[in-house]
């Protein structure tokens, strides 16, 4: 299957081992999509991009630990820095 090429155009990649930067905390990222049409949801760890599409094709599926450069984070430092 080929990839998807709004993933190359944005970069996206593996992530960083400070989550903040990654697709979880992304305000784009959406968690959980609806029913797939048999009855079949989303595996927890994968998720939709508001920007690569939130299609239900393998395709669009986006990995929470992963990241690319239209990352816009919605992270809170629980500390207040």
């Amino acid at each position: 299957m080929k990839r998807l090429k709004k993933k190359d155009m944005a970069r996206y990649r593996k992530g960083s081992t400070n989550e903040a930067r990654n697709c979880k905390w992304c305000r784009n990222f959406v968690r959980d999509v609806a029913d797939h049409g048999n009855g079949v949801r989303s595996m927890a760890e994968y998720g939709r991009c508001k920007i690569m599409g939130l299609d239900v094709d393998r395709k669009y599926r986006i990995r929470e630990d992963f990241t690319c450069d239209a990352q816009v984070t919605t992270y809170r430092n629980p500390y207040g820095k």
